[in-house]
């Protein structure tokens, strides 16, 4: 029986990654000359350190690296920066994230903070429904931004036309934990979904 249950478990995960990726085709981009002009580019946050052994966390490095390269190159002319702003060791995500932006010559008027993103799917709700934005360019790693669209695009927010901008992807042994993690993210995913409450998820 636990056998069973167990590929039961693996072909739901592989299922419900297949969706994820396939649903992204198109939509998310490495290239940035292939990434077109939105107004407003959602970055979504991390912590400048890794909560395990305080090192450096190259997902946020490489998460500022797209965001000032898309910004730089006119892609985007302003950075909703979504995050929690008081995440579980007490980092404003946000706020260092605006922090290492501004110290890259990117205006402080260019930068809007949303420290309310406490998870991808609050991110891209408060996007919508807090910020009016109908259209805007995702940026986070791939993985990160398959997930976002598809949240995006199947919550029944007024959304059209999104696309992501893909984040270097780091390596390492973290990196390597949190792509193993994502199939379980993916899955979570799908079961927020379904028990959505806008009202409860908003709050």
């Amino acid at each position: 029986m636990g056998g069973i249950m167990a590929v039961i478990c693996i072909a739901i995960m592989f299922i419900c990654n297949q969706i994820v990726v396939n649903n992204a085709k198109g939509k998310v981009f490495s290239d940035i000359d292939s990434i077109k002009y939105n107004k407003v580019g959602l970055l979504l946050g991390t912590t400048p350190q890794a909560r395990i052994g305080r090192i450096t966390n190259q997902f946020f490095i490489y998460r500022i690296d797209a965001a000032e390269q898309l910004y730089k190159a006119g892609k985007i002319e302003k950075i909703l920066i979504s995050g929690d702003e008081n995440s579980l060791d007490g980092v404003n995500e946000t706020e260092c994230m605006r922090d290492s932006l501004v110290a890259r010559g990117i205006p402080t008027n260019a930068i809007i903070l949303d420290g309310k993103g406490y998870r991808t799917i609050s991110s891209v709700i408060n996007a919508n429904k807090v910020y009016g934005l109908k259209s805007f360019t995702i940026i986070s790693q791939k993985f990160h931004n398959e997930r976002a669209i598809y949240q995006a695009e199947h919550l029944g927010l007024d959304v059209k036309n999104l696309q992501a901008y893909n984040a270097k992807d780091p390596k390492s042994r973290r990196a390597y934990l949190t792509t193993i993690r994502e199939y379980f993210a993916r899955v979570k995913m799908f079961m927020d979904l379904i028990n959505y409450d806008d009202k409860t998820e908003r709050k």
